[in-house]
């Protein structure tokens, strides 16, 4: 049996025609994949389109807000803006643009006729500028799609016929108002604590109040010193307490003269005869029924209000035994020469003395009321009702705000009567430093019961244009309520707690570890510096700009400057190591202190 082998070879078939492989299966598919293919890098260019559009929007618009503002500060060098003054301007401004916005970024372009800058208004009323910028950017999505081609649908993205554009147009615009003549409230919260006394710093460069006082004349001198300006500068000295003065009166609603610890028995005027009577002009924040402290301004109309502080004058009077000294043979006795019930005086507290000159003995605490002469021999020490030992130290007796005013010399004068004496306190500071900004307490808003003033309008409406609201608050250490020993602790007499309480309950504060501060206590630096936290806040959140400055070698602590940085609105804290650092700071900040703002 044969086999038969096929030897023919298989030879390739002709190519198909184009139309013989569009009817065939595997065209079809090649169709298919290439429609969906150019949907899907155009969908990509399309996105990626958007995103470049975004970006460079975004960085057009940024530019032309550094330009406006740049441009504003640039407008005190020109006495007008018309003519070659304009025209140079202009130029200017065009320059401030092009130094924030590359050259081809994102391939964008704009000519010089797509950029105007305008400025209308004058000086004295004010000045309104207004930039603009138009240009274009490629899109890759025309390079899919084809350029000129329909697409499909007349949105966004595509030109007036429906068809793909082959650039989009970005453009961006802004207007600030410049106010030459400062619609600017600020207010000084400095610290006149003990610790100032001291130098800033190794460098023989004076004590630290010294260099307060020249850096703070200096920045009043630099703002106010300005013809024709509208800034008006307060001052707020603190330790524990505020001493309000004659800024706010006595016998305004703000403040009741009844309260809790002393319902009776108070003299809010002096009286005659009765050293220290009166009140001295210190406040007590005030307490809701829980005897609740909270970071606010309140207001003159607010319930509760305020109260008088007064030192130990207790709710029934006291007891004043007088004694004198006799003699038996050899010895010296001391026996009681008269006793008498007093309420609402000065209290003298008898500090030492011996067995055999009218000693203390056991149980002996007060010998005489009213601040009069004494016995030479055991010596006394006065505590009027305002807390001040024998006429002068503390707590009250710090130098008193001055309210806002466009006087220097008004306000260099009180800057000069800083002393040093006393522990720190810096929440109550910041606190009047806040009302002081407030136009509740103006005495037109509070029908006479505010701060005392020529311009009753003062404080102006927050809602005023143009008016910058700024605090700077200066410590040289953190907070320091004292010694809870002694006859007059420290921590319980303060503008925060009242008198004869160093309870700092205040339920709506928490503690950098998130517990509340509802039983905080002002032996706590940690509880202080708490409650010190959230006034800053609440400040802020009033619209109110806080530099913060902590000032020589004892604020160098990080608690002291985490507060403080904490405190201050963002990038506005600093440091002065020297009396002379203290000085360059407040000269820059007065030079900050623009009233150039972004308004669209």
């Amino acid at each position: 049996m044969k086999r038969v082998i096929d030897m023919r070879r298989t030879v390739p078939s002709e190519p198909r025609s184009l139309s013989a492989l569009l009817k065939g299966d595997e065209g079809a598919i090649t169709v298919v994949f290439a429609l969906c293919a150019t949907l899907m890098i155009g969908s990509m260019c399309t996105a990626i389109d958007t995103i470049h559009y975004q970006m460079t929007q975004t960085r057009v618009q940024m530019a032309l807000d550094v330009a406006t503002l740049s441009s504003g500060v640039n407008l005190m060098h020109y006495s007008a803006t018309t003519g070659s003054s304009l025209a140079q301007w202009q130029a200017d401004a065009r320059a401030y643009y092009n130094a924030n916005m590359p050259s081809g970024y994102m391939e964008f372009s704009m000519p010089d006729a797509q950029f105007s800058a305008t400025v209308t208004g004058q000086p004295s009323t004010g000045q309104t500028i207004k930039l603009a910028a138009a240009g274009s950017a490629p899109l890759l999505a025309p390079i899919i799609f084809g350029k000129g081609t329909s697409s499909g649908n007349s949105g966004s993205g595509s030109g007036s016929d429906g068809s793909w554009p082959d650039k989009v147009t970005i453009t961006a615009s802004n207007t600030a108002l410049r106010m030459p003549q400062s619609q600017l409230e600020l207010v000084l919260v400095l610290d006149n604590t003990g610790s100032m006394a001291d130098s800033a710093s190794s460098n023989s460069q004076g004590t630290k109040i010294q260099g307060l006082r020249t850096a703070a004349t200096d920045l009043v001198n630099d703002i106010l010193g300005v013809q024709n300006n509208n800034s008006y500068i307060g001052l707020v000295p603190f330790t524990t307490m505020v001493n309000l003065g004659s800024s706010l009166l006595s016998s305004g609603s703000w403040m009741s003269p009844t309260f809790a610890y002393n319902p009776n028995n108070v003299y809010m005027t002096a009286q005659s005869g009765i050293t220290g009577s009166g009140w001295g002009g210190c406040a007590v924040e005030p307490r809701d029924a829980g005897l609740s402290l909270y970071p606010k301004a309140y207001a003159p109309k607010d319930a509760p209000g305020f109260t008088p502080f007064y030192y130990n004058v207790p709710k029934t009077g006291f007891t004043v035994t007088t004694y004198k000294s006799t003699s038996k043979g050899s010895s010296n006795y001391c026996v009681v020469q008269s006793k008498k019930s007093v309420a609402g005086v000065p209290l003298t507290v008898q500090s030492n003395g011996s067995t055999t000159t009218c000693g203390i003995g056991t149980g002996v605490g007060i010998a005489e009321a009213w601040g009069q002469a004494s016995q030479t021999n055991p010596s006394m020490r006065v505590y009027d009702q305002n807390g001040n030992v024998n006429g002068s130290g503390s707590p009250c007796s710090i130098a008193p705000v001055k309210f806002l005013t466009k006087d220097p010399t008004t306000l260099t004068t009180a800057i000069g009567n800083m002393q040093a004496a006393g522990s720190t306190m810096i929440p109550t500071g910041l606190l009047w430093g806040w009302r002081m900004l407030s136009s509740d307490w103006s005495s037109s808003v509070s029908n006479g019961n505010g701060w005392v003033s020529t311009d009753k309008t003062l404080p102006r409406p927050e809602t005023t244009q143009g008016l910058q609201r700024v605090a700077i608050v200066l410590t040289d250490g953190q907070n320091d309520p004292g010694s809870a020993n002694g006859i007059m602790p420290a921590p319980s007499f303060n503008g925060l707690t009242g008198v004869g309480s160093s309870l700092l309950k205040a339920p709506t504060v928490t503690r950098d570890d998130g517990t509340s501060l509802s039983n905080g206590s002002t032996t706590s630096v940690t509880d202080i510096n708490a409650f010190q936290l959230a006034v800053c806040t609440a400040m802020k959140n009033d619209g109110i700009i806080i530099y913060a400055i902590t000032f020589g070698s004892d604020a160098s602590s990080s608690v002291a400057q985490t507060t403080m940085r904490g405190c201050a609105s963002p990038g506005n804290y600093y440091h002065a190591p020297t009396n002379a650092t203290l000085d360059a700071i407040f000269q820059q900040i007065a030079g900050n202190l623009g009233v150039l703002r972004l308004t669209q």
